[in-house]
């Protein structure tokens, strides 16, 4: 495309296009349509990774006047190409343009000869001046064409049939062009030929052809981003029409198609997601073809999940095609000789526009749960997931590089990522992390403080509460069997229920049925009484929530009477045991553990242990003379924990002799943080790293194991896992 020095974008655009179709391929006068720049520019963006290095062949382009050829010019060094060649058919407006542009242009006489219009040509680039990375301004664009030798005469008219263009396609890598309507199956049978990498233009109804719809069939080609309406620029000579027809304030003439496409076999990334699927089959929504078994579907959104045998889709269904998903059994056109064209669609007597068949994949049995953890903490919700011997994580993120330390340490054959689940790198690499380690289900709790009973209850003020978007957006893209959410049961109830009833309704318009109600961690072996939100959400069936697993409740006895031989400041990082255990849970606590570690008590001051002693065994506060009281309003505070109750809920500041009800039963100190692990149900084998800030923040914000191992238990159930 010829650019003047000081003619805008949009005046170039008018003056400068590609030639769609040239007349002198055919006389179909779809073949001298004109794509516009935008229209290139929009669909390579999806693809730029895939350029880079590459020789770039357009070879249905004339240099000074396609979109394609000034589209690669003006990115070539963005895209880091190799190479670009253009190649031109024979009847260029070359003339006009020199006309237009006042250029000065010898490239075709190199050895004297006049420039002759019945030849095509060829514009040849393997370097553009700039720096990598760097968008070609048009003087510079306009400097290389009129540089000499970058573009020179062909032998022949340029048909990229001929020997001479396809030795041209040999170079290439990609071939990117709008070729002749009437000849795209030529184009195409030539680039499969060579088994080059391509993205063109064409008419969906060439998706039907017996040269291409087999590579459809097999998943060798599929459609690109922009799959329907286009606009192109035509001739001054179109006759006018009555629909997808207009002339714009500069006298352009306009064609749309709303049947144009994309075709390619470079990658994109819509064709890994999984379709959504929400309708259910019944015989009056989905009736059969009159001679063929199986059934019609009007819209792509109508797919019925729960339907196994042959379907069939409009041909838009190819926008969304998922190969693990649905396999392409043919098409339903005329019936013909054509192997894959089954039928003529036709119900009650009435013939039905062109289908593609398809037909749901088996889904994989489920034999293992691949997890991705998310907000996983120090690894509560993994750690009583991995009970069950069917589950698995894989990959972990959270915020806190502290917590992730504690979950590498304890699940090292996990992949833990650090990082904010906002950022696109982050999320990109967690996505590539999951698909790399087949993770078939999520698992997590996003930061749940602006929903909690205690506190501000800030609900819609705080931003942390919309963190469950993050959450479910990676379930749109990673299209798990099953997922789980976990969170304090405030969030049911904050907003007057707003987002309760918002995460369910994202989740059911993704395709999934949910289960949630309000589970306490007691009525599932924790000493402990910890109410939390869980939510179970699975693609194929509803799982229901689990029943309660104990009629007698563990209590805090149970939990860490053997542990009882501490006082305030004593006790080390790692130590041996010293005591037999004296109960059933703590036998089980024990096990795997060579040594105990995280026992050690709080350096209390002196004034808050004799404020404990003031408090009998299992008492709490009213026992303090009044000048003793302070300043705090909760009733809980400077309580002792009761031997034969589970606790309260532990919270991230247990060690403290003030906070809430953290005080051993008799001893004159707060609990430590084995002790409140017990309490959270963790085995003595889970190790806690870094500084006791740190500890006691992961656990109190973790999840009992013992509560995520009845999560798990039931999932693993309902998919006739049992163990």
């Amino acid at each position: 495309m010829i650019v003047a020095n000081d003619l805008k974008q949009e005046e170039m655009q008018k003056k400068g296009n590609s030639i769609l179709n040239n007349a002198k391929y055919s006389t179909d006068n779809t073949d001298e349509w004109y794509t516009t720049y935008d229209t290139v520019a929009e669909e390579v963006s999806h693809y730029k990774d895939q350029f880079e290095g590459k020789v770039v062949l357009c070879n249905c382009d004339d240099p000074y006047e396609s979109n394609f050829c000034y589209y690669f010019l003006k990115h070539f060094n963005q895209l880091k190409l190799k190479k670009l060649i253009c190649t031109s058919y024979s009847g260029s407006k070359i003339e006009q343009i020199q006309d237009n542009f006042q250029l000065t242009l010898d490239l075709f006489n190199t050895d004297g000869d006049p420039v002759l219009f019945d030849r095509g040509y060829v514009l040849t680039v393997t370097k553009m001046p700039g720096m990598v990375g760097e968008e070609i301004s048009d003087k510079v664009i306009q400097d290389v064409l009129e540089k000499k030798g970058v573009v020179k005469k062909l032998q022949g008219n340029g048909d990229f049939r001929s020997s001479e263009c396809v030795e041209y396609l040999k170079e290439c890598d990609i071939c990117c062009t709008n070729p002749p309507f009437s000849l795209f199956s030529a184009l195409f049978s030539l680039i499969v030929k060579y088994n080059k990498q391509y993205l063109i233009i064409g008419n969906q109804n060439a998706i039907t052809y017996k040269e291409i719809f087999p590579y459809i069939k097999e998943n060798k080609a599929w459609v690109g981003y922009r799959f329907g309406d286009m606009a192109f620029r035509v001739p001054a000579d179109t006759m006018p029409r009555k629909t997808r027809y207009w002339i714009d304030e500069n006298g352009q003439k306009w064609r749309s198609l709303g049947n144009a496409m994309w075709l390619t076999n470079l990658d994109t990334k819509r064709r890994h997601q999984e379709l959504v699927l929400t309708e259910r089959y019944t015989p009056e929504k989905y009736p059969k073809y009159d001679n063929f078994d199986g059934i019609n579907v009007r819209k792509v959104t109508e797919i019925p999940m729960d339907y196994d045998g042959i379907m069939g889709v409009p041909i838009t269904y190819l926008k969304y095609h998922n190969e693990s998903q649905f396999e392409i059994v043919g098409e339903a056109n005329h019936g013909s000789d054509n192997e894959f064209d089954l039928f003529k669609p036709k119900i009650g007597g009435k013939e039905l526009f062109k289908r593609i068949l398809i037909r749901r994949k088996n889904h994989e049995t489920i034999t293992e749960f691949r997890v991705l953890d998310l907000f996983c903490g120090a690894g509560g919700l993994s750690w009583g997931l991995h009970k069950n011997p069917f589950f698995k994580t894989t990959v972990a993120l959270d915020f806190d590089e502290k917590a992730a330390e504690t979950f590498k340490k304890n699940m090292p054959e996990a992949e833990v990522v650090v990082g904010d689940i906002t950022q696109t790198t982050i999320k990109e690499k967690i996505v590539e992390l999951a698909k790399k380690t087949g993770v078939n289900m999520l698992a997590g709790g996003p930061p749940c403080q602006g929903y909690s009973m205690k506190g501000k209850k800030l609900g819609l003020k705080d931003p942390r509460n919309f963190l469950f978007r993050e959450y479910l957006d990676l379930v749109e893209k990673l299209q798990p069997e099953v997922f789980v959410i976990e969170n304090v049961k405030g969030l049911l109830l904050s907003a007057n229920g707003w987002f309760k009833e918002e995460i369910i309704q994202t989740i059911e318009n993704l395709g999934y049925q949910v289960r949630v109600d309000v589970l306490n961690a007691a009525d599932f072996g924790v000493p402990q009484s910890r109410e939390r939100a869980i939510f179970i959400c699975s693609k194929n069936k509803a799982i229901e929530l689990p029943k309660p697993t104990v009629t007698k409740r563990t209590t805090v006895r149970d939990a860490i009477e053997d542990l009882a031989y501490l006082e305030s400041g004593e006790g080390d990082y790692e130590q041996d045991y010293i005591t037999e255990a004296k109960s059933p849970y703590q036998a089980r606590s024990r096990q795997g553990s060579t040594k105990l570690y995280n026992h050690k008590a709080s350096n209390h001051k002196q004034i808050a242990i004799d404020k404990l002693k003031l408090i009998p065994p299992e008492q709490g506060k009213e026992y303090l003379p009044e000048e003793l009281l302070g300043n705090q309003k909760f009733k809980t505070t400077w309580g002792r924990l009761k031997w034969d109750e589970v606790s309260p809920t532990i919270d991230t500041r247990f060690d403290a002799s003030s906070n809430g009800t953290n005080n051993h039963p008799f001893l004159h100190r707060a609990i430590t943080p084995r002790e409140a692990a017990r309490i959270q149900s963790f085995d003595d084998r889970f190790i806690f790293v870094g500084s006791k800030v740190y500890i006691r923040k992961q656990i109190g914000n973790a999840v009992p194991p013992l509560l995520a191992k009845a999560i798990a238990d039931q999932i693993s159930k309902s998919f006739g896992l049992t163990y």
